[in-house]
């Protein structure tokens, strides 16, 4: 007798039946109402002793396939047994309810009441204990466990805010917010959720074209772009959430490379042709780094500009700077550390040592990215990522204990020529990137080599994006923002346009 045959209310066989029918098929399972002992052990009237009915499974092998022949079963005078035929599936069916039978013993339903050794002797099958007075009934008992299994679960839940805090909130974009208030209050919008602050028109407001003949549209201003559009309320939404005492350490860049689709490892293709913002960032990552050839076209493309801008200003009285751009080369070594024991908020730090200065100079900050924006460029060579991260500067002091009392995760080598152009606030950088890989040779020498790549990015001057902002908020300026954002990303959309054409026969 095991727990399985006492779930299914089954008796221990007697000797008979087991010198009987040793290897006997069971039976199919049938629902029969509860016998007495006596009937259970009933003998035929040849004198060979019945076998009781035995409890059998459904399983999804016996109603895909044909059910074999079943013995008869012996039926009680109170009731009938009748199965229709329905096909695949049949379903026993009772002409009357059996009597009812009334037991003093109370009924368990779970495994380790019914494995107790003080209710059931698993050896006979025989319950031991009765049902005394003051009991609670089965159906109370049943609901005092239940009770206790969700007091115990829900002292298990971890703590949930309300509101969730700032660095777990996520940006919706503005065609789906209207969708997210739906389905939190379950209530139409009727289209009066508002987004924003920033202004209905377009960033540049012209009412005139080049050709005399031709008007920018039937109302006379250029309507606003899409994409330069939910680019601003990205920044306004998430600018809006940062402490004034933390703007100064505010970074937005713009980086180029290519969104590979994890599935494939290959370049998203989404089954577009414009540029587009891709909000799916489940199955993707991010390359940041470009070809040599794109960066190096790059690097000519600005000494291009610079050498135009002067030969355009040469012997004319200067109004305006005397240079396009301001040009500053640095070379530096940076170490990457993640500080913080188990259970604790992990910090990264970077560690940047001048290689210019001697003795080098360390300067360290803690870097925590807040969001990014992934820009799809399908028709052009490089995608855009937009990145919005806090660099907190390190005390001096603090530097040297992180240098060696821990190990850095990743050292780079930087070699870069940052363009900062004022017109446009933008920062160029253009970076050669080493980073050491240490092998060794057959002899055992250990050899250090470098993984060379190349990276462009873009920054814009943080410090003007929330004047912009403060003038939405004060209702003085709905333009700024998008003048900003629309700007910058021009200058991104020049970049890519120009190594674009490398990749045309």
């Amino acid at each position: 007798m095991n727990v399985g045959s006492i779930l299914n209310n089954d008796s221990p066989p007697s000797d008979h039946e087991r010198e009987a029918s040793p290897t006997a098929p069971l039976p199919m399972r049938q629902p029969l109402p509860p016998q007495s002992t006596s009937a259970r052990s009933s003998v035929s009237s040849t004198g060979r002793p019945s076998m009781a009915s035995v409890h059998q499974r459904h399983s999804i092998t016996n109603m895909l396939n044909d059910t074999p022949a079943e013995p008869p079963v012996k039926q009680e005078e109170s009731f009938e047994i009748k199965k229709p035929d329905i096909g695949l599936f049949t379903t026993p069916t009772l002409s009357h309810k059996p009597p009812p039978v009334t037991s003093p013993f109370i009924k368990r339903n779970s495994i380790a009441d019914i494995t107790n050794e003080n209710d059931i002797d698993i050896t006979t099958g025989e319950i031991l204990e009765s049902k005394p007075k003051g009991i609670p009934s089965e159906s109370e008992e049943e609901e005092d466990d239940l009770t206790k299994i969700k007091k115990k679960l829900s002292s298990m839940k971890p703590k949930r805010y309300e509101t969730p805090p700032i660095w777990a909130q996520q940006w919706i974009p503005p065609n789906q917010q209207g969708a997210e208030i739906q389905l939190e209050t379950n209530e139409p919008t009727n289209g009066n959720v508002q987004h924003t602050k920033l202004s209905d028109k377009h960033v540049f407001d012209y009412t005139t074209t080049r050709s005399v003949d031709l008007q920018c549209s039937i109302t006379g201003v250029i309507p606003p772009a899409s994409v330069t559009r939910t680019i601003a309320e990205w920044i306004y939404a998430n600018f809006s959430n940062i402490e004034d005492r933390n703007r100064k350490y505010v970074e937005l860049e713009l980086k180029f490379g290519k969104i590979i689709d994890k599935r494939t490892g290959n370049r998203l293709n989404v089954n577009v042709v414009t540029e587009c913002i891709f909000t799916d960032h489940s199955n993707i990552r991010y390359d940041m780094q470009v070809e040599e050839i794109a960066w190096q076209e790059v690097r000519k493309f600005f000494e291009e500009l610079e050498r135009n801008y002067q030969e355009e200003h040469k012997g004319h009285k200067q109004s305006g700077p005397r240079r396009k751009f301001n040009m500053l080369e640095s070379d530096q070594t940076d170490s990457f550390y993640q500080i913080g024991g188990k259970g604790e908020h992990i910090k990264k730090v970077r560690v940047s040592k001048d290689n210019e200065i001697n003795p080098p100079r360390y300067v360290a900050i803690q870097k925590e990215r807040i969001s990014d924006l992934y820009i799809h460029n399908p028709s052009s060579m490089y995608d855009l990522r937009l990145s919005l991260s806090l660099e907190i500067p390190v005390p001096e002091n603090s530097i040297e204990p992180i240098i060696t009392k821990n190990k850095p995760s990743l050292v780079r080598e930087k070699k870069r020529t940052s363009w900062t152009h004022a017109p446009t606030i933008t920062q160029f950088d253009l970076t050669r990137v080493l980073v050491p890989l240490e092998s060794k040779n057959k002899q055992g020498k250990k050899i250090i080599t470098h993984d060379i790549t190349y990276e462009i990015e873009l920054e814009i001057d943080t410090l003007e994006v929330f004047n912009a902002i403060d003038k939405i908020t004060q209702g003085t300026d709905n333009f700024r923002l998008e003048e900003l954002v629309e700007v910058f990303v021009n200058n991104a959309r020049v970049i890519n346009n120009r190594v674009t054409k490398l990749a045309v026969p």
